[in-house]
C-alpha cells in the first residue's frame, strides 16, 4: 500500500523533494542514454535533458492536487509554469553549446527551482489576500 502523499508547506521541503526527483531522474536519462550509445543507436549526450524533469513534475501535479482548497492556486500555477518555462529555456540557451543532456538538465534544474519558489511564494500572498 502507498503512502499517502501530503502537502508540503515549507519551501525548503519542496524544493529538496524536488531536486531529489531530478537528481533520480537524471541518473535515469544518462543511464539509457549510455545504453543507447552502447547498442549503437546515436552518441552519448545526445538525449534530451528535459526528461529529467519527470519526477519533479510529478511532484508540482501532486502538489497541485493536493492543494484544492488554497486560494489562488491555479493563477499561482500558471504564472510558476509560464516563469519556469521562460527561464529554464533561457539558462538551456546560456549552456546551448553543451551536449543536450546537459543544457536541458540545467535548464530543468533552473524551472524546478523557479516554479517551486513562485509556487511556494505565491500561495502564501495568495492566502493573506
Amino acid at each position: 500500500m502507498a503512502a499517502a502523499a501530503k502537502r508540503l508547506t515549507r519551501l525548503t521541503d519542496l524544493i529538496g523533494q524536488c531536486l531529489a526527483g531530478l537528481v533520480i531522474s537524471l541518473a535515469g536519462v544518462v543511464i539509457i542514454d549510455g545504453l543507447y550509445a552502447l547498442l549503437g543507436y546515436g552518441e552519448f549526450g545526445e538525449i534530451n535533458g528535459w526528461l529529467v524533469m519527470i519526477f519533479p513534475i510529478i511532484i508540482f501535479v501532486q502538489q497541485f492536487s493536493l492543494a484544492k482548497d488554497e486560494r489562488g492556486r491555479l493563477p499561482v500555477a500558471i504564472i510558476g509554469a509560464l516563469a519556469a518555462a521562460g527561464l529554464g529555456l533561457g539558462a538551456a540557451g546560456v549552456f546551448e553549446r553543451l551536449p543536450a543532456i546537459a543544457s536541458g538538465a540545467i535548464g530543468a534544474l533552473v524551472a524546478t527551482l523557479v516554479y517551486a519558489t513562485v509556487w511556494h511564494v505565491g500561495l502564501a500572498v495568495a492566502a493573506r489576500s
